[in-house]
């Protein structure tokens, strides 16, 4: 699976996601049950084929990032 979600502060891996937007879902479900700070100790990466992985974002910047997810989704659908 090609997404990772990484708490950092315990360098404990939270979950593995095939898509964003599942991870991002997971994101928002945490902040929900841990509170907004949670969000600090968060990262997303992605794996590519090759075994490359990048940073998608992490803390407020992850939050954010989920937050605007599901706003775009709200609004496909209700258009």
């Amino acid at each position: 699976m090609p997404y990772e979600l990484m708490d950092v502060e315990t360098a404990n891996l939270v979950g593995r996601y095939e898509t964003e937007i599942e991870a991002l879902i997971e994101v928002r479900a945490l902040l929900r049950a841990n509170g907004t700070a949670y969000a600090q100790a968060l990262a997303l990466a992605y794996e590519d084929r090759r075994g490359r992985g990048r940073l998608v974002a992490e803390g407020s910047t992850l939050a954010e990032r989920a937050a605007a997810a599901q706003e775009a989704q709200r609004k496909r659908i209700s258009a």
